[in-house]
């Protein structure tokens, strides 16, 4: 092989008259074909600052080689078709295609169009003329010419609230007059959220369908979003289904606290003692960060109110009782950066998330010339009744109706395909009527259907899909196949393990080391400085007579209750250990020879050491060194392995084509 490469690098030197393209075969591994295009991608991959000379290219070479020649040995051995093999690159699969199927351009936009709305709040005020999704065509007819009749009237200069209050199909209508506060993104539908902040100060929007009916909408007011505030409060419960006694006692209760903070009473204290809102109270009334529309307008107002870290409101009225607050703090909202990856989960669980995954499947039925067939929907759709809402309904009833539904590229869907779809449909609690499900079922079974397909066509309609799918696909049964031959064999192959370090012994030997004996105890477990002298004293005797006894530890704790002193009143360890350099900074300035000592103290330690015996130079047990040796073995069984792979698949190299790569 190195000859191989010595005489590529000569022939370097030579012109290059052809042209390859990435499809050009570079290099055959048994009859496996190579091209240069995935010897490239993967060269480069692998290169951040890859050089296309003779001598870099030849040097990466023999790794891509091992490489393949694995990946060829797994597929030859059927590891492909291995069920826990497909399930894995499956799971792969299903993440790389996300990306294909979403329209990245539309999520920014919608991303950065709920940022623009986060930046203000929104003061509006509307009038709803209910019409469910699945309404009639009457029915829909009627509301929307009801909604036209109430916009021409709210244009007239007339005052939209009373308006709102007299003709609005909303509940609350007669309540708030159809004011519906200061909200912000996320607070409404969105169909609603985009009409009111595209709507100026003052106007009136034309009327816009949301999924419960028809609505105009007036804005009455825009302001600077005032981002959140994290606050903590009191809580005194009182509400309109009190006693005026109660009422008034709560009131006086509110007061009473107010009074106390004021004085300088401790606000935990207070909290715990007085606040009757379970989930916060012992906590320290702590709440979590909110902002516009979060809470009940009196208590936001409140809570926004409060300028200075600390600050403790008067006492405020909401419909859930008296509330004091406190600031904790407040931030701005975040930049478009920061903010990013909550917008984006918040989308994903908003009918929003659906737009860019619609505008997809509209661009795919444009690429394949999608058609469909009403007359033959609304065949379908006239044999379907109200057992469809039970999950009941059979395919049976639409035996003999075969005529194509919808088609794309060379498919088509048949009524009957269809029907099939339709007595799946489970029964389901959502007030839904069967027109609306019919309909969903239907636009589901197009998207899945131009999806299924598109699925398989991603190989051919984008390159780096398929170089990264091969390449997790060829990652899986590298992983395996080495597992299986070198990594799992080395550690379970105990014979041939020990065969290997018998063999080797001398590669794994201990440098010059000293055996030392040391005690270790807390200094201030000693009464005073004097007896503790004696009884390191001691203890240095104990330790040469344990060198002569082989027991440490037990002449230790003869020599302490000699002393008077219980063992276990001090905190005591006794180790005998092995150094090599390096190891210990007290051992390594000890002189290397039998009977040498040191008292050492570190702040509230004692450790007395003693040289038991140098130890020269000697091979390590198997044991000592298995990690190691384990590693070195794992080498040899994969150089032997390659070695037979190249003897299995001979590798051949096109050198014109490798010429053409250098540049």
């Amino acid at each position: 092989m190195k000859k191989t490469f010595y005489a590529l690098a000569l022939m370097a030197a030579l012109p290059v008259f052809a042209q390859y393209s990435d499809e050009s075969v570079l290099l055959t591994i048994g009859t496996k074909e190579v091209t240069t295009g995935e010897f490239t991608r993967i060269y480069t991959k692998n290169n951040p600052n890859a050089q296309f000379d003779s001598a870099s290219i030849a040097s990466y070479m023999p790794m891509f080689i091992d490489y393949k020649l694995k990946v060829i040995e797994a597929e030859a051995l059927k590891m492909d078709t291995l069920p826990e093999f497909k399930e894995e690159l499956n799971g792969y699969r299903v993440q790389l295609e996300k990306p294909y199927f979403t329209d990245t351009a539309v999520d920014e936009a919608l991303y950065r169009e709920v940022y623009s709305h986060m930046l203000s709040d929104v003061k509006a005020s509307h009038i709803l003329v209910m019409c469910s999704e699945d309404a009639t065509p009457a029915d829909s007819i009627k509301a929307y010419k009801k909604i036209q009749n109430i916009y021409k009237r709210a244009i007239k200069n007339v005052d939209f609230n009373k308006l709102a209050a007299e003709v609005s199909e909303d509940p609350s209508a007669k309540r708030n007059n159809g004011d519906l506060g200061y909200f912000t993104a996320f607070s409404m539908i969105n169909e609603f959220e985009n009409k009111a902040y595209n709507t100026p100060v003052g106007q009136i929007s034309k009327p816009f369908r949301t999924r419960v009916g028809y609505h105009i909408l007036k804005v009455e007011d825009v302001r600077p979003s005032r981002g959140q505030v994290k606050v903590s409060h009191i809580l005194v419960r009182s509400n309109a289904r009190m006693s005026e006694a109660d009422a008034q006692a709560a009131e006086k209760k509110i007061f009473m606290i107010s009074d106390s903070l004021a004085k300088g009473a401790d606000w935990k204290t207070m909290v715990a003692r007085y606040s009757e809102d379970r989930g916060t109270a012992s906590q320290g009334g702590d709440l979590q960060w909110f902002g516009t529309m979060a809470m009940v307008p009196e208590f936001e107002d409140a809570a926004f109110a409060l300028q200075t870290k600390g600050e403790i409101s008067k006492p405020v009225r909401t419909p859930y009782g008296w509330h004091i607050i406190k600031l904790v703090g407040k931030r701005p909202i975040a930049p478009y950066a920061d903010a990013k990856n909550e917008i984006k989960r918040r989308v994903s669980s908003d009918a929003r998330s659906q737009l860019a995954t619609k505008a997809v499947c509209e661009k795919l039925k444009k690429e394949y010339n999608f058609g469909e067939d009403k007359n033959a929907f609304n065949e379908i759709a006239a044999l379907v009744d109200s057992t469809i809402l039970q999950g009941s309904w059979s395919a049976n009833k639409a035996e003999g109706y075969n005529k194509p539904l919808f088609w794309f590229a060379d498919l088509k869907y048949t009524q009957h395909d269809f029907a099939r779809v339709l007595a799946r449909v489970r029964a389901s609690r959502n007030k839904i009527s069967v027109t609306r499900t019919i309909q969903n079922e239907y636009d589901k079974l197009v998207q899945t259907a131009i999806f299924r397909f598109e699925r398989t066509q991603l190989e051919k309609k984008y390159p780096d899909f398929r170089y990264l799918l091969q390449e997790y696909h060829d990652g899986i049964l590298l992983f395996s196949l080495t597992d299986k031959m070198v990594w799992t064999k080395a550690l379970t192959d105990t014979a041939g393990l020990t065969e290997y370090y018998n063999a080797n012994t001398q590669n794994y030997m201990w440098d010059n080391r000293l055996e030392v004996v040391s005690c270790s105890y807390k200094t201030d477990a000693l009464a005073n400085k004097t007896n503790k002298n004696k009884i390191d004293a001691k203890l240095l005797s104990a330790l040469k007579k344990g060198v002569k006894k082989g027991d440490y530890a037990n002449q230790v704790k003869i020599v302490l209750q000699k002393s008077g002193i219980e063992p276990d009143s001090i905190p005591l360890k006794v180790a005998d250990k092995k150094y090599s350099k390096t190891d210990n900074i007290v051992v390594d300035n000890l002189e290397w020879k039998k009977g040498e000592t040191q008292i050492v103290e570190d702040q509230n330690l004692t450790t007395i050491y003693y040289v038991v015996a140098p130890i020269a130079s000697m091979p390590k047990t198997l044991d000592e060194c298995r990690g190691t040796v384990a590693s070195d073995y794992q080498t040899v069984l994969e150089a032997k392995w390659i070695a037979e792979l190249r003897a299995k698949y001979p590798v051949k190299l096109n050198d014109d084509v490798f010429k053409s790569l250098l540049k």
